[in-house]
């Protein structure tokens, strides 16, 4: 993540698309069921307070408002369009939109790639690219913008204000959750469409919204990506939010490696989301609760207490709590003495802070009265569930009252489980800016986002630099490529992935019984491990291509000539180059790969490797260049990393990990695929055991 400012000069025009001083709706209907009509209305409606301008050759006037029949007969500058007319037209129109000098334009228009005719709409992006237009869509229902009252959409009415901007790549999606978060009153600084992306994307956005002081968080709903290489050079100053489907792997058909078959579509998006500083929500809801959360001030500190009127939910909110990872407090002498008095005899102060049913509203508001003002209490969590003697409205109001006079001086999220009073209440807690939901999951993921942005947010700024590969490893990839090879044998992966840094056991080539002896001793190799070499042979155990454990030089000559005899007789055809040596290793197994993504290009990986990365398939992904410290992520993020850390004897040397996955990046520019499987890792080092290169 970095906090540099560097936008786009698209990203920089976008301002006179969400701020303009004057619209064009071009194709405006005086019919209810046209589109143009709706968006015409919507801006209208809205109370915008810029100048309008409906354009349409058969009308004089729409609305009350007079009406031109083209764009070029309208007085005086335009900054922005709408555009809702045939595809046919669209053209013609963005050309007139062109002579016209507006800044932005969008194209409600369907009928264009999302059918096939991605000519036509390059032709869009061309005129848009000409002439310095912010081009949103085609194929879009438009945006809101409610700190300029703009509704240039065909979208509901009376967008609820807030500090949330929503990108959606789903148009029908789009409208559905604007008209669930005004159900919710959830307020939205912006609601954005993106349609097909001819111009303006996901990117464009994130980093015109980074400098928008009426945006807080910006949520994404993302079904895929144009330019990945791009869109990783993304720069992030405020929480990113984002909800990407399509989670089932892609790509990994036939894989000829673990990489290959590891590097499904989602966890190369996932990778990229972690890089970037983003942090991916499952479900909308979930999406909805964290960029309301994200609204909020961070944390000061890690230690959270949970108020509830019931044991069950409060035991659930605990349970979620710890699951996220979020911190309580748990000084119970400390708590009796600051919580007793909010609640009857029976209530319990452990934390949950259970004020019961019969604490009541006094109950609730001087408990977070006391969460509020004690500075040792970071984080608070409120939940309710609905009972006949208590009115969640007024424990909403509570709450309220009790956050505005500290000023929101930490987070604070509130579940209530209930019927429609309860809804009610949520409602109210949203309309000012308090993140409710219906669910504690929710709340507790909304919370856990907060601290997972403030770790982001701190993070060093460092800068991701493609490092260069070694000229003596080039030479190697490019003699073989000369040879009309498609992959490396394992001592020349050896060699260039040890000329570039990845640390090695002791190893050597023989071709000859004589020459692997004079290898092993001079290295002091034993014990070894010995594999054919050969172009023809891919499964080396099958052919009786592998024996481990030869602890002297009279075995070594022994097996060398057993390995070439049984090899011999069990692929006859195939041309034996002689025999890999290296030292045999103990530790903890893990996998490094390589694999080339079609949207974001080379991705190191790393896991558990062994007999377990074909069982438990727990790997992550980083998008080639990353950092050291991203380096240092990536290795964190596996769900084994207890057992790196020194679980039950087991342990690792991360340092060596880091090593390799940066040198890893050195060729990943030169060749397709690589793997290191297993890299064996304990207390003193990590050895690349077994390595493969495609190229």
């Amino acid at each position: 993540m970095s906090s540099d400012c560097c936008c786009s000069s698209k990203a920089k025009s976008l301002k006179k698309v969400f701020s303009p001083d004057s619209v064009a709706i071009i194709g405006a209907s005086a019919e209810p069921g046209k589109i143009g009509y709706q968006v015409l209305n919507n801006i209208l409606k809205n109370d915008f307070k810029g100048k309008v301008y409906p354009v349409n050759r058969k009308a004089t006037e729409i609305m009350g408002v007079k009406c031109y029949p083209s764009m070029l007969e309208i007085p005086g500058d335009v900054d922005f369009a709408v555009i809702a007319v045939p595809a046919p037209l669209v053209e013609g129109v963005m050309r007139e939109c062109a002579k016209k000098n507006i800044k932005g334009a969008v194209v409600i228009t369907s009928g264009f790639s999302e059918i096939g005719k991605k000519k036509e709409e390059d032709v869009l992006k061309e005129i848009a690219d000409q002439h310095g237009i912010a081009l949103l869509g085609p194929n879009t229902f438009g945006f809101v913008y409610t700190p300029s009252n703009l509704n240039a959409s065909f979208g509901p009415q009376n967008v609820a204000p807030g500090k949330i901007a929503f990108i959606s790549q789903s148009g029908a999606l789009g409208i559905s959750l604007m008209g669930w978060t005004m159900m919710e009153k959830i307020g939205m600084a912006s609601v954005v469409s993106l349609g097909n992306k001819a111009d303006i994307g996901e990117k464009e956005l994130i980093e015109y919204f980074n400098d928008d002081p009426n945006v807080s968080v910006i949520l994404i709903y993302m079904e895929g990506i144009k330019n990945g290489r791009e869109f990783m050079t993304t720069k992030l100053k405020k929480p990113v939010v984002i909800l990407k489907s399509g989670s089932s792997s892609r790509g990994a058909q036939a894989a000829a490696s673990h990489t290959g078959s590891l590097a499904g579509s989602d966890k190369i998006y996932t990778a990229a989301f972690n890089q970037l500083g983003m942090i991916r929500a499952r479900t909308f809801t979930q999406a909805f609760g964290a960029a309301s959360a994200l609204s909020m001030p961070l944390p000061k500190g890690s230690d959270a207490v949970i108020i509830t009127n019931g044991g069950g939910i409060g035991v659930s909110a605990t349970d979620e709590c710890e699951n996220a990872g979020i911190k309580m407090v748990d000084d119970h002498e400390w708590l009796e003495a600051k919580f007793r008095s909010t609640m009857p005899d029976f209530g319990s102060t452990k934390n949950p802070i259970d004020v019961t049913g019969g604490g009541g509203r006094e109950g609730y508001q001087k408990a977070v009265r006391v969460a509020l003002a004690e500075d040792r209490i970071h984080a608070v969590i409120v939940l309710y569930c609905e009972t006949a003697v208590l009115d969640p409205v007024d424990v909403a109001k509570a709450v309220i009252e009790e956050y505005n006079a500290v000023k929101r001086n930490k987070p604070l999220v509130v579940t209530m489980v209930g019927g429609e009073r309860s809804r009610q209440a949520i409602q109210i807690l949203n309309e000012h800016q308090i993140p409710a939901m219906t669910e504690v999951l929710e709340a507790v993921s909304g919370l856990k986002a907060l601290y997972t942005w403030q770790e982001i947010s701190s993070r060093p700024k460092e800068v991701a630099v493609a490092p260069e590969i070694p000229a003596k490893a080039l030479e190697i990839i490019e003699a073989i490529r000369k040879e009309g090879r498609t992959f490396l044998l394992e001592h020349e992966s050896r060699k260039v992935l040890e000329i570039c840094g990845v640390p090695m056991p002791k190893w050597g080539f023989a071709r000859t019984a004589d020459e692997a002896v004079k290898v092993a001793e001079a290295t002091k190799m034993y014990p070894i491990a010995m594999k054919i070499a050969s172009v023809d042979i891919i499964h080396k155990s099958d052919v009786g291509g592998v024996i481990l454990n030869v602890k002297n030089a009279e075995e070594l000559k022994a097996k060398f000539a057993q390995m070439m005899e049984t090899v011999k007789k069990n692929a006859p055809k195939a041309n034996l180059l002689g025999v890999n040596l290296c030292q045999m290793v103990d530790g903890l197994q893990c996998i490094v790969g390589m694999n080339k993504d079609p949207q974001f290009g080379p991705a190191v990986m790393f896991g558990l490797g062994g007999i377990f990365v074909e069982v438990l398939k727990d790997v992550s992904f980083r998008i080639v260049p990353f950092s050291e410290g991203e380096a240092q992520r990536l290795v964190g993020e596996i769900k084994a990393r207890k057992l790196l850390d020194g679980y039950r004897g087991q342990g690792a040397h991360k340092a060596s990990i880091i090593k390799t996955l940066m040198a890893v990046q050195k060729i990943a520019a030169h060749v397709k695929e690589v793997d290191i499987n297993p890299l064996i890792t304990n207390k003193d080092g990590s050895y690349a055991v077994d390595a493969r290169i495609i190229i």
